[in-house]
């Protein structure tokens, strides 16, 4: 079990990323992230079951959200401890927890825990929002038990620059140039996996994306949800009028309309397990 006494409280001065948008009492955001969970949240699982994983492991996501995937971790080490850190943990329902889930409030970019702690970290669209990500990465990296599994996703926007459907391009083009500018997210920093990890000294890396359908699914009604939350900037920037945006959500929400929304990057890798010493030959 991590000794959450060793874990540095929240400095009050620090700004939180994405502060200005996407804060979790904002009204429809937690049907937001429940659709990006509905989306999303087979991929992830799929990427975690390939490290083997024990009952016994202590594990950690960063960056919960409405605390899905933690929860799943839970039922699968049920000898273990799972911590489902967050910014803010308020969507993640109290009733149901596992015995062996712990819900703390946690800052990446500031708080700490002690080395070696996890023998699985994972977190899903949140470095790329992170200004100091790659000083970040070092650290959760040290939060790994020798031989712990670093499983990263971020997103890839690359499905809209070969959309065949005009407005629906515009405006997710906009939605992701509106988050870059108002919270300095980095889209293209996953296109880049898995150098970073392997530059923190993690073996076995590998990389896969998987990307999902708008149209009447969790995808789409994340999608329209997220246009929904920032349209005043996309009018203002983008000239996206509300008639347009009207229309958006009437694709992305029509079981009849086919396309592909922001890919899931994902990326992973193992610290080096201790060396095992040769037992010395008795003569």
């Amino acid at each position: 079990m991590v000794d959450l006494s060793t874990v540095k409280d929240m400095d009050s001065t620090t700004t939180p990323y994405g502060h200005l948008l996407f804060m979790h009492s904002d009204n429809a955001e937690a049907e937001r992230l429940t659709a990006l969970a509905g989306a999303f949240d087979q991929d992830t699982i799929h990427r975690l079951e390939r490290f083997g994983i024990q009952p016994g492991w202590n594990c950690l996501e960063i960056g919960s959200g409405v605390g899905t995937i933690a929860h799943w971790l839970a039922t699968q080490c049920p000898h273990g401890e799972v911590i489902a850190a967050d910014l803010d943990t308020s969507l993640i329902p109290e009733g149901g927890r596992p015995s062996n889930l712990r819900v703390i409030a946690h800052d990446v970019t500031v708080d700490d825990f002690p080395e070696g702690s996890f023998e699985l970290i994972c977190s899903r669209f949140v470095f790329e929002h992170l200004i100091d990500r790659d000083a970040v990465l070092a650290k959760v990296v040290r939060w790994l038990a020798p031989g712990g599994w670093l499983l990263l996703e971020d997103t890839g926007p690359f499905p809209f620059d070969s959309s065949p459907n005009p407005l629906y391009r515009k405006v997710s083009k906009a939605i992701m140039a509106v988050a870059t500018k108002r919270m300095g997210s980095d889209y293209g920093w996953s296109r880049s996996f898995p150098a970073q990890l392997r530059a923190n000294g993690l073996i076995h890396t590998g990389i896969h994306a998987s990307s999902h359908g708008v149209g009447g699914t969790p995808m789409g009604r994340a999608w329209r949800l997220t246009a929904e939350h920032i349209a005043a900037d996309l009018d203002a920037q983008f000239g996206i009028t509300a008639a347009d945006l009207a229309e958006f959500a009437d694709q992305v929400e029509s079981p009849s309309f086919d396309d592909l929304c922001i890919a899931s990057v994902a990326a992973w890798g193992q610290r080096p397990p201790v060396p095992t010493m040769p037992v010395p030959r008795q003569n």
